[in-house]
């Protein structure tokens, strides 16, 4: 009983005095102060502003851009879309897939004039101050050719598809397998059948996703970049430009509010690098809060059924 006693107390001082104890997020004071400098907030000389403009159908193509209005509309330095963007070295790969687990071909900003999803990025509107861009990029005048598009999950059911990564492949990291006997739960004495839905979880953190680029040279490329991995960024943007991975240089001092959303390049990003690359000037290029709802994935609507026997 004695030892069970002083256990207990010294499980209490235990507690209280590092469990129970306040801790002092290391960069808590610069954040909570503005003191923490964001990848928005790089004033760097001849600085120019973008501003993305997405596009207002699901699916279809783009027929024609009218950007003469917004091209001549004060501070305006350019407007940038599949029309008149360079070519991304990376882009001319026939399936540029990414690597496991994301697999597949992320979007490619301004390859072509296939509309994917709501709130594509289709052009950006450059000037010399984030109020002119703006206005530019209201200016200007897309049309569509619009297709019919699918996103009701329960009517489309019938359509799924399993992906190339899940199948038997032992290749995969992500192959589906089967051990043992086939469904031989469903014979157990125990069993249990359930189904799970999760609703559609959108990446909203206080800070914004932002970006601002430079090409310091023809062949060396430097960001500050609101991510969550600097290597991985580092190696993406490496790959998608043809650079040499020591050419790439990604700086972002301050992690956190992501859940994701930082976890991959998104096609801003990419669109702001074209820009800077274009222009020979830094460019800073901040989503809006409603574009940050569209542009930066989610965590998709999933129906789940599980089984599982004793």
């Amino acid at each position: 009983h004695k030892n069970h006693t002083k256990i207990f107390q010294m499980s209490r001082l235990f507690f209280d005095k590092v469990i129970g104890d306040p801790m002092n997020r290391v960069d808590g004071r610069l954040k909570v102060t503005g003191a923490a400098k964001y990848s928005a907030e790089y004033a760097l000389p001849g600085l120019v502003h973008g501003v993305i403009i997405s596009s207002t159908i699901a699916k279809g193509r783009i027929k024609s851009i009218d950007s003469k209005t917004a091209q001549n509309a004060p501070g305006v330095l350019a407007v940038i879309s599949h029309e008149n963007a360079i070519k991304v070295p990376g882009f001319a790969d026939k399936e540029h897939p990414t690597d496991p687990p994301t697999g597949g071909q992320p979007l490619r900003a301004f390859y072509d004039n296939k509309i994917y999803s709501n709130g594509q990025p289709v052009a950006i509107v450059v000037a010399d101050t984030l109020e002119r861009a703006r206005y530019a990029a209201g200016l200007v005048k897309i049309q569509y050719n619009e297709d019919k598009h699918e996103t009701d999950f329960d009517s489309n059911k019938d359509k799924a598809v399993l992906p190339a990564q899940a199948e038997k492949n032992p290749k995969s990291p992500l192959a589906d397998y089967t051990r043992g006997t086939k469904d031989g739960y469903k014979t157990a004495p125990v069993k249990l059948e359930v189904e799970y839905i999760q609703p559609t979880e959108v990446h909203n953190p206080m800070e914004l996703q932002a970006i601002t680029a430079f090409w310091e040279a023809e062949d060396k490329l430097t960001v500050y970049d609101k991510v969550q991995g600097t290597k991985p960024t580092q190696q993406a943007f490496a790959k998608e430009w043809k650079l040499p991975v020591q050419n790439v240089k990604v700086i972002s001092e301050f992690v956190g509010g992501a859940f994701g959303n930082g976890l991959h390049n998104w096609p801003h990003e990419t669109a702001a690098i074209i820009a800077a690359k274009m222009l020979n000037r830094p460019i800073r290029l901040m989503l809006t809060r409603e574009q940050m709802f569209f542009m930066v994935g989610y965590r998709p609507y999933t129906w789940q059924k599980i089984g599982i026997g004793a």
